[in-house]
């Protein structure tokens, strides 16, 4: 886990206090941001490349996961996961949850929340709608990125020290494969198919397109140095990567992993996220303090956020 900038207190936001920024544009997809030194959650939007809203929450915040009527956040230094009214744009309720809970993935709104312990080496299956415990399942070493598939019947793990991507069965509950891959995985992805997942590897720079139900790799795709963030664009058809070391966001074509070009953004970024609508990609720049506004039918970036200290958007943090 990165180490974090020095935050405050727990603050007192178990019921979230909301602060609007600017007027709210309609019928836009909104970006929902954990910003980490700012215990705060900050809702954007692309299209006006402006912040719509600041909801305060725990400490920390990291991980996040936007459903249809609640967003869920993680908080791991704090062994906590908020829960957020997306309507009233307030915290409606803090769970405990292990140890240092990380990602966040989520399978159905009435259905099930996976969250991942980077300290005790499992997920925790959580009824989304209520916080209580269904089930832990045993993973890899200090899981990070947690992803389910299209049809909600595995589960995508990415173990960070583990080296491996653990591939589980949502309807058992049980972990029905480890999968190689490469050195200090991070971020992981399902694709629309459902067929195959990308994963993010740190330390080997590079991303490892594999076959869930094989357990293979039938890809690797080099990119530049500290891969963080994974988003894919045009159906699919595109993989989008955050490299951390040069400001980059690369573009790859997922069918010949052929690199098509890398568009500048912020300072180390970190989360990405893809508004289909619009053509736009949203990325944070855990240096700079922004969020990134990249026009992809343009090759550009055409606007920074100002969030503040810290953001990571790690997760689906899109609606």
């Amino acid at each position: 886990m990165r180490p974090t900038r020095p935050l405050a207190a727990l603050a007192a936001a178990l019921l979230g206090a909301l602060t609007a920024c600017a007027p709210e544009p309609p019928d836009s997809a909104k970006a929902w941001m954990t910003v980490q030194g700012d215990d705060a959650v900050q809702v954007l939007d692309p299209a006006s490349s402006s912040r719509v809203a600041r909801i305060s929450v725990p400490e920390g915040p990291v991980g996040i996961a936007v459903g249809e009527r609640r967003v869920y956040v993680s908080h791991p230094e704090t062994s906590r996961v908020s829960v957020i009214d997306k309507e009233a744009r307030r915290v409606t309720d803090v769970w405990r949850v292990g140890s240092e809970p990380f990602g966040v993935a989520l399978a159905g709104e009435a259905g099930r929340l996976y969250v991942t312990d980077w300290a005790m080496d499992r997920v925790h299956v959580l009824d989304a709608a209520d916080g209580h415990l269904i089930a832990q399942i045993g993973v890899g070493k200090e899981p990070a990125g947690a992803a389910v598939t299209p049809d909600g019947s595995r589960l995508l793990v990415a173990n960070r020290e583990g080296d491996s991507l653990s591939v589980i069965d949502t309807a058992g509950n049980a972990r029905v494969r480890e999968v190689p891959v490469g050195h200090a995985p991070f971020a992981v992805l399902a694709g629309p198919e459902g067929r195959r997942a990308f994963v993010a590897n740190v330390r080997s720079d590079d991303v490892h397109v594999v076959d869930i139900a094989a357990g293979t790799t039938e890809q690797r795709i080099s990119t530049g140095i500290f891969p963080y963030g994974l988003a894919l664009a045009d159906g699919g058809r595109t993989l989008l990567v955050t490299e951390q070391r040069a400001g980059t966001l690369a573009r790859f074509e997922v069918a010949s992993g052929a690199l098509i070009d890398r568009i500048e953004v912020g300072g180390q970024p970190d989360g990405i996220a893809v508004d289909a609508a619009t053509h736009r990609a949203v990325v944070a720049n855990w240096l700079d303090d922004t969020v990134s506004v990249v026009d992809l039918d343009r090759g550009k970036q055409t606007a920074t956020i100002e969030v503040g200290a810290g953001p990571r958007g790690f997760g689906r943090f899109m609606e």
